[in-house]
């Protein structure tokens, strides 16, 4: 196993880097669409436990920041249940609807005080999967991945290492 070195955590630098190489990843991206899917995913999952085991997600939060998860019945249920409110309550005052999903409205979320998420415990399972690396058919959701390259330390690592594993 190859260790990983240097890891980028500065948010600011990371989203920097994005703008420049946004051309770069979009090329990428369609590079690993024409790979063996079940190589990449194994390459990907290695690498994704390997920086997220380095990374500190609760000292970034900035997932809470800039994206907005989507709510499923069953986390209504369960938040209801941590916050005491019914679900219909937990949609009126934290949730909005686009091309019928559900959604939080808020940005930053409205349970991120401190870049601690204050339902951890029952946070939403879009939250829970984030980043989403640890999935199967990762060629199959690029575009996500180049979009979220942007806001996760997480991503951007894998996705940094997987061009020079790959040698892009």
């Amino acid at each position: 196993m190859n260790i990983i070195r240097n890891i980028e955590l500065d948010l600011i630098k990371i989203k920097e880097t994005g703008r420049l190489r946004e051309d770069e990843n979009f090329r990428f991206r369609n590079y690993l669409k024409g790979q063996n899917s079940d190589k990449i995913d194994r390459l990907v999952h290695r690498l994704n436990q390997e920086i997220s085991d380095r990374i500190d997600c609760t000292s970034c939060g900035n997932c809470c920041v800039k994206l907005k998860p989507c709510i499923t019945d069953k986390d209504l249920f369960k938040l209801s249940q941590r916050l005491e409110i019914t679900p219909e309550q937990i949609k009126d005052n934290y949730t909005e609807t686009d091309n019928g999903e559900l959604y939080f409205k808020n940005l930053p979320c409205s349970f991120l005080i401190d870049k601690k998420c204050t339902i951890y415990n029952n946070r939403p399972e879009d939250c829970r999967s984030f980043p989403h690396l640890n999935k199967k058919d990762f060629t199959t959701r690029l575009f996500g991945v180049i979009e979220n390259y942007l806001i996760c330390p997480i991503v951007f690592n894998v996705l940094e290492e997987l061009k020079s594993k790959l040698n892009y």
